[in-house]
């Protein structure tokens, strides 16, 4: 099985900031799988030193993992769900918090390989009220809490569960991106939103190329876009 290598920067706890430079410091690293089971279950030790944060280098296969990171002695913690693609390392910052973290939630965890132009269109994603159809214009969007991260040939998306909504109206989810002018396109994101939090995020794979991102430029903005090109996976 194919392993990808994963350098997580770990930015440290005020206890952990506080401890001796010459101090080492145990913490209990976790990637567990929603079936059960961890692929990682080991307590790593590094040099408190005098940086803000440390690094800590593992090689998993591609699969969405729920990351624990504990540090008992100093009563610091963190977890969030992390997917890993195929064929591609990945780069992820995560802060240990002093008091104990509320669950993770991203209730739906979007990413696919994409060109570095895709930065240059600033993606993010937009949910819209039911009945907003193909190539009609854009609705006032609904505001949703929604974090994009791009990292060596992909990007990675997280849309956090948001109280507010009720799980049994569907919404519509589109990706966002900006054209030079400040106008905006809207693709079509194929997948049930809102999601009912069960424990643990859905997943949906969606590839973005270059030749999607140039085709984009010419359709109208500030219109709902259901493009043939553009398909997603889910799981």
């Amino acid at each position: 099985m194919a392993l990808e290598h994963i350098f997580l920067h770990i930015g440290l706890c005020t206890a952990v900031a506080r401890a001796d430079s010459d101090a080492t410091i145990a913490m209990h690293v976790q990637m567990a799988y929603q079936q059960g089971g961890d692929e990682i279950d080991k307590v790593v030790k590094f040099r408190r030193g005098y940086d803000s944060q440390t690094v800590v280098e593992f090689d998993v296969p591609r699969n969405t993992y729920l990351l624990t990171l504990d540090v008992p002695k100093y009563k610091c913690s963190m977890s969030d769900f992390i997917d890993v693609l195929s064929d591609l390392n990945r780069t992820i910052t995560e802060t240990l918090a002093d008091a104990p973290p509320g669950p993770p939630a991203p209730v739906v965890i979007m990413d696919g390989s994409a060109p570095m132009s895709f930065l240059y269109v600033k993606p993010t994603f937009a949910i819209f009220g039911k009945g907003l159809a193909c190539n009609q214009p854009i609705t006032t969007p609904l505001t949703t809490n929604v974090s994009v991260e791009y990292d060596q040939s992909a990007y990675y998306a997280s849309l956090y569960l948001d109280p507010t909504l009720d799980p049994a109206t569907p919404l519509v989810v589109a990706l966002k991106l900006r054209t030079p002018t400040g106008l905006a396109h809207y693709v079509h994101v194929p997948i049930p939103y809102p999601v009912p939090w069960g424990g643990w995020p859905f997943t949906v794979h969606f590839p973005v190329s270059e030749d999607m991102i140039d085709g984009v430029a010419t359709e109208k903005t500030d219109t709902l876009l259901c493009l043939k090109l553009w398909e997603s996976s889910s799981h």
